[in-house]
């Protein structure tokens, strides 16, 4: 069964999962209204049983009787009969009596045997004038009866017997009604939940179809609406959520796309030159062989040297393209202290050229934040790296809570500039001649970026510039 559910759609499932539901509710509901109207039924037979007028009508035939015994025992029971209660037509006993003397003998009205036989519980009530014993029977004609023993003053009893064939007749009725109703009710709950899941489960189509789409054509422009959720509002149910995470998710792939398409174009751009000073330098080595006029050991050592600086260059550039390809790739996320990180990539700095001075400032008390060790160092590197190229003083390095500064005394960048300095092979004008590949500070954003950050580029009092990035809160 479990294996057969698995194998239907979720619409199936929802909606037989509403029928069912639906169906238990229906039929336990049916189930105790029938448990009810028979309790009912029985209790109004067996209040007529103890009716006081039939207890009273037979009492007063019993006394009137009790002169006459021993009289003949249809006698007796006539006498019993004559006083009880008829139905508002006059011809219909409400129950038949039988006399159950102390002796055992019985006696039933216009009939040559009893109304049924009594049990030795109701013998007792005749032996011992006391008790009363209300049973459900099977009289000798084979109907259902409700039987109610009394005993009778001077020893005897007397059974008052009620059918229970309209009772029986009722609450058969009454089943059919309720089967045949809950029946209604659950082909309703079955096209009720039918049409829950399918309207329920449309947005999910459409999602489905979507990311289909997207597989099959790698089109990621398929914004999703949900109406459930206006334009512009949190998405309020697990619907909209889906809906709103699936358009997160392309937009973010698309974007992404974006900026790898975008990387692979400033890549081959940028690639170009360093491979084409390459080419010629190893093409005028051999074109000056071939000619048979070789190049002397001077211009063979400026050549090798210009292919070096050319070959350390294009190293350079593949190692951070490799930086920036990676995205948001992060290693292990740890506490990290942004100072300690600030010291290492100083020293760092510092072996790289020991002729510079650099100053760093750290505030105390400093809290940890969830970080890469690695990538931030990168990052404080890189903005060092960049205020020794274009700055000829001292370099200062300040951490303040969860921002990292590196001031220089350069020439600095005109507004306009600033904003760009962080784009991938964003260059100045000023720095197209000198070694790099522009991709240094777009390092430094992505690394802010990832850890929840930004960056920026302000110009220094005095002269010069502040660049740096923040990180996200302490680690708790």
């Amino acid at each position: 069964m479990t294996a057969v559910v698995r194998r239907l759609t979720i619409r199936s499932r929802l909606a037989l999962l509403c029928a069912a539901a639906v169906a238990l509710g229906i039929v336990a509901a049916s189930v105790v209204a029938w448990v009810a109207a028979r309790e009912t039924m029985r209790a109004q037979v067996d209040a007529s049983l103890e009716a006081p007028t039939v207890v009273r009508s037979v009492r007063l035939a019993a006394d009137a009787a009790r002169d006459e015994l021993p009289a003949p025992l249809p006698d007796v029971a006539a006498r019993l009969c004559q006083d009880l209660p008829r139905t508002s037509e006059g011809d219909r006993l409400v129950a038949n009596v039988q006399v159950i003397l102390a002796s055992g003998q019985i006696c039933s009205l216009g009939r040559e045997t009893p109304i049924l036989e009594p049990t030795a519980e109701e013998l007792a009530v005749a032996t011992d004038g006391r008790g009363e014993v209300m049973r459900d029977a099977v009289d000798t004609d084979g109907d259902d009866v409700r039987v109610l023993t009394r005993p009778l003053d001077g020893g005897s009893a007397v059974q008052t017997v009620r059918s229970l064939e309209e009772v029986n007749a009722t609450l058969g009725r009454l089943a059919w009604v309720l089967g045949l109703a809950a029946g209604l009710g659950v082909l309703l709950a079955a096209l009720a939940g039918w049409y829950v899941a399918r309207t329920t489960l449309r947005p999910v189509e459409r999602v489905a179809d979507a990311a289909e789409h997207v597989a099959a054509t790698d089109d990621l422009s398929v914004p999703l609406r949900y109406d459930a959720a206006p334009s512009g509002a949190a998405p309020r149910d697990e619907v909209a959520r889906l809906t709103s995470s699936f358009n997160a998710m392309t937009t973010r792939l698309a974007a992404s796309r974006a900026r790898q398409q975008q990387l692979v174009a400033d890549a081959s751009h940028e690639l170009r030159t360093p491979v084409t000073s390459l080419r010629t330098h190893v093409e005028w080595l051999l074109r000056a062989d071939d000619r048979g006029r070789p190049l002397s050991p001077e211009e063979r050592r400026r050549v090798g040297r210009a292919v070096l600086g050319q070959v350390e260059e294009l190293t350079d550039l593949i190692a951070e393209l490799g930086e920036i390809a990676r995205g948001g790739a992060t290693g292990d996320v740890v506490p990290v202290r942004l100072d300690e990180v600030a010291l290492r990539a100083v020293d760092r700095a510092q072996r790289r050229d020991p002729g510079r001075r650099l100053e760093i400032d750290v505030e105390e008390g400093i809290e940890p934040v969830l970080g890469d060790p690695a990538a931030l160092e990168r990052a404080v590197v890189n903005l060092l790296d960049n205020a020794l190229k274009f700055s000829s003083g001292p370099v200062g390095v300040s951490v303040r809570a969860r921002t990292v500064t590196v001031s220089d005394r350069g020439r600095g960048l005109p507004p306009a500039d600033r904003a760009a300095a962080f784009g991938r092979f964003w260059r100045s004008a000023e720095a197209r001649e000198l070694p790099g590949s522009g991709l240094g500070l777009a390092i430094v954003a992505d690394v802010a970026e990832r850890h929840g950050g930004t960056t920026f580029f302000l110009p220094r009092d005095g002269g010069g510039s502040e660049v740096g990035f923040t990180v996200a809160g302490p680690a708790h």
